[in-house]
């Protein structure tokens, strides 16, 4: 029993740290464009020194990367790592849930995460009862929008739902969100801008290291209820 409960407390103290590392990059990651921006400002001295026409045009196509290419590149990229690492972290919990109970993912039906979360219900994980379960919905249904319909809300067969998600700022858990209030700010790490093809759902690098910490904590939260169904203690 307590060789059960001590593996599930070394997958959440591995998930902790390397959710931790990652935060941080996530973090820092927007210094690529401070420091390319610095540069780009800097070339335009050095290539342009006596041709102001030829500075703002080399200046237009730079700034639009700065600006909005590299912004969206960071936010969908780092959205996606740490939702690859939360899964990937599910399914080592799922593997040693097998050993655990004799009971295979194979035996239950869905794909992808989903299987995951119908296999640890099937076993009697309350996934609802632990915190943010609507927070990694919101992601879930968030991530596959940006990565099966190119965040078109109109290509995605939850449309409605995701409006509701990004209006009613459920995205963020429930102190966040009070806390937004409080302050009279709004809920603008997802966004729904609108495009050529219409209607779009957009993150920013924000989005992504807030989802960090829920979803590092969330995982913690299925490793102790995994360990409680053998008879262990939460881990710590």
């Amino acid at each position: 029993m307590e060789e059960i409960e001590e593996k599930y407390r070394k997958i959440a103290d591995r998930a902790y740290r390397e959710f931790t590392d990652v935060a941080d990059y996530i973090w820092k990651s927007p210094r690529l464009i401070e420091h390319e921006t610095k540069l780009e400002v800097q070339k335009l001295k050095n290539y342009f020194p006596n041709s102001e026409e030829h500075a703002k045009l080399r200046w237009h196509f730079e700034s639009n990367k700065l600006n909005s290419v590299f912004p969206y590149l960071i936010a969908v990229g780092n959205t996606f790592s740490i939702m690859s690492l939360f899964e990937s972290y599910l399914l080592i919990v799922a593997i040693e849930l097998e050993k655990d109970t004799g009971i295979r993912t194979t035996s239950v039906s869905g794909s992808g995460i989903n299987r995951i979360f119908n296999y640890f219900r099937s076993v009697g994980i309350d996934l609802e009862a632990i915190e943010p379960f609507h927070q990694i919905m919101a992601a879930i249904k968030i991530r596959n929008c940006l990565s099966h319909a190119s965040g078109m809300l109109s290509w995605s067969k939850e449309e409605a739902e995701l409006k509701r998600i990004q209006r009613s700022g459920m995205y963020l858990s429930k102190d966040h969100r009070v806390l937004r209030k409080k302050n009279g700010r709004d809920f603008d790490e997802v966004r729904i801008t609108n495009s050529g093809f219409g209607e779009r759902i957009q993150v920013d690098n924000m989005y992504a290291f807030v989802l960090a910490s829920y979803l590092r904590d969330y995982l913690i939260g299925v490793c102790q209820s995994a360990a409680l169904l053998n008879g262990g203690e939460k881990c710590t």
